[in-house]
């Protein structure tokens, strides 16, 4: 089974035209011709949040429009920069409750989407409510092979200001929960605009490179620093029967300029 992991697209309002000197709408567009072109066999598309860049509500009419006329299922979630009510309104079928959390079961493997946004700050949580949720999905689904979508990293990335003033705030409850429950394989996040792996026991994760600008890694910085250099990126997510994930990160950007070789 394949799917495809997009993250932090950053779209604009139309009032703005560039974002630190990229369009961030063109690149979504780009990755998308991309997706249609190579892997029509994916399952589905996940969006793990930052859909938005300011919140600006037509943003979500536009992302909704692509969502119902893209041949391949998208599923997106929130991310810091992110407005909850403006989502829900275009999305009204992904929320449970208060929250943009949902289930889906495709073949005999559970994907679940949680919602980590506090909304005016750059850090995430996932409250009692959500993690009452969240149990009571771990609950339903305990013999299923389990992937988790958030927008928050899990696990520290080494950047300071992402894991000081961005950081995923209830992390300890998140694991203590986690850990009561087997057959949880993979964790697919956002926020960090890097391409990282990391593990925890045997659960395996992964980010993938935002569609619009990335983040510099400046492990002995106490700042953040943001670049264009580094070519965005989608993942590319195989799973086989056993649950075990392969994780292929793409820039397509330039994807046609490949050249015959041995390695």
């Amino acid at each position: 089974m394949k799917f495809i992991h997009i993250s932090d697209t950053h779209l604009l309002g139309s009032s703005q035209l560039s974002l630190y000197g990229i369009d961030p709408d063109f690149r979504l567009k780009i990755a998308l011709q991309s997706i249609q072109n190579s892997h029509k066999d994916a399952k589905f598309i996940a969006i793990t949040g930052d859909l938005a860049n300011d919140s600006d509500i037509r943003v979500y009419e536009k992302l909704c429009h692509i969502a119902d006329n893209f041949e391949i299922p998208i599923y997106p979630i929130l991310g810091n920069h992110d407005n909850r009510e403006f989502f829900i309104s275009y999305f009204p079928k992904f929320s449970s409750g208060n929250f943009v959390q949902y289930v889906k079961k495709i073949e005999n493997k559970i994907f679940i989407f949680l919602d980590t946004l506090v909304e005016n700050k750059p850090y995430g949580e996932l409250c009692q409510e959500r993690l009452n949720w969240l149990k009571s999905v771990l609950d339903e689904y305990k013999q299923e092979q389990k992937f988790i979508f958030m927008h928050h990293h899990p696990v520290d990335c080494g950047l300071y200001d992402m894991d000081n003033m961005g950081a995923f705030q209830t992390k300890k409850l998140f694991w203590d929960m986690l850990s009561r429950y087997e057959n949880i394989k993979h964790i697919s996040f956002g926020h960090i605009h890097r391409i990282m792996h990391s593990s925890r026991g045997s659960i395996s994760m992964h980010s993938t490179r935002s569609t619009a600008f990335e983040v510099a890694y400046k492990p002995n910085s106490k700042k953040e620093y943001l670049t264009n250099e580094e070519s965005p990126t989608y993942a590319i997510i195989d799973i086989n029967s056993d649950g075990e994930t392969r994780v292929h990160h793409h820039e397509y950007l330039d994807e046609d300029k490949i050249y015959l070789g041995v390695c």
